[in-house]
């Protein structure tokens, strides 16, 4: 009770001569100023655009690959050729394909 009532007393007499005020708006002006030291630096990363009406909208833009046309035919031709192996070939005739493969250093997923 005795530290609240000091505190209360504090309070009251920063509020009278206008610290509380004061220290108000020093905590405010640094929250601001943080504010816009993160959206700065959010700029400079472009993580952070504006929309139409001025809003901003963050994101981010993750790096990918993007396979070539050739690439994805390849890929394409690659399936399929196992698809045909897995439907017409013998499991004999696929064990003798995987192990030629293998002895050519070439990988097992034809």
């Amino acid at each position: 009770a005795v530290v609240s009532t000091q505190s209360t007393g504090e309070w009251k007499l920063k509020k009278e001569t206008g610290e509380l005020d004061k220290e108000l708006e020093e905590e405010e002006r640094k929250e601001r100023e943080e504010e816009e030291k993160r959206r700065k630096e959010l700029q400079e990363k472009g993580q952070e655009g504006e929309t139409e009406d001025g809003a901003t909208d963050q994101h981010t833009i993750a790096p990918l690959e993007v396979p070539s046309q050739k690439d994805v035919e390849i890929e394409l031709l690659r399936k399929k050729k196992m698809e045909l192996l897995v439907k017409y070939a013998s499991e004999d005739l696929q064990r003798t394909s995987m192990n030629a493969k293998t002895l050519m250093g070439r990988d097992l997923n034809i």
